[in-house]
């Protein structure tokens, strides 16, 4: 899966390194060039404000250069878009769960919103796209992000590969669930889980950030407790499942309603 993703994104370089050489625009051709933060900002909210079906977002790094990222009004179009009924979709790298603190948080309220996040160990490019009709990405991810250029990719064959790429890493990851509401953390930290069949809001806290492969330390980060109570109550779940590792665990998890 590396080398095709390697591949997908030495291919989608070479053919941006070509436009740019070439200065491909207007409106007629499959790809623009798009130069400048302003210029790109504008675009993103426009088409996030002319979606009718779908957004879907590739997002490789924590902080994202200035070609992709969430600025100005960008999250208001998001949220007038989601009232219309636009299904928001993005595969996000682990790292972001793994550091905690602002970005973990962003995405929990992403999800709560309704998002759609795939988290994956890596993805090849960041890429923003509409509606299967319009796609935006970095010209060059490593140039300087005081001047960002960005190509604009219309229905075409890039295109076509472009949302095949999207939905194989999208495919390959796991989704991330919304926490319950609450803290689960403070006095009843290491509460043994609920009665009957059911766990409390911290083991489903748990449970959700171990199923997308988060460590115990990333976990408790996470959750606001600490390494020692997270393993606790994993230690807890793998004796009431009858589990001998945290892999049983996780087939289990998936086989019952713990996690909705």
């Amino acid at each position: 899966r590396r080398a095709a993703l390697h591949r997908a994104e030495f291919l989608v370089t070479d053919l941006a390194e070509r436009h740019r050489m070439t200065q491909v625009r207007g409106s007629g051709a499959p790809v623009e060039v798009l130069s400048g933060s302003t210029a790109i900002r504008r675009r993103l909210i426009a088409m996030q404000q002319r979606a009718r079906r779908e957004v879907c977002a590739l997002v490789p790094l924590l902080t994202p250069p200035a070609a992709i990222s969430a600025v100005d009004n960008f999250d208001v179009a998001e949220r007038e878009s989601m009232a219309r009924g636009v299904v928001q979709r993005s595969v996000v790298v682990r790292e972001y769960l793994e550091q905690g603190g602002g970005d973990a948080a962003l995405l929990q309220q992403l999800v709560s919103r309704g998002q759609q996040i795939s988290v994956v160990e890596e993805v090849p490019l960041k890429m923003v796209m509409v509606d299967r009709q319009v796609a935006l990405l970095p010209l060059d991810p490593e140039r300087d992000e005081a001047e960002p250029t960005a190509l604009v990719v219309h229905r075409s064959g890039l295109l076509t590969a472009l949302v095949a790429l999207f939905e194989r890493c999208f495919a390959e990851g796991t989704l991330l669930r919304a926490f319950d509401d609450g803290d689960p953390a403070g006095d009843g930290a290491d509460a043994p889980a609920g009665p009957g069949n059911g766990i409390d809001a911290l083991d489903r806290r748990i449970l959700t950030l171990l199923r997308v492969g988060l460590t115990d330390a990333a976990i408790a980060r996470q959750v606001g407790v600490g390494h020692r109570t997270v393993q606790r109550r994993l230690s807890a779940l793998m004796r009431r499942t009858g589990a001998t590792t945290r892999f049983q665990l996780g087939w289990h998890t998936a086989r019952t309603d713990w996690l909705g």
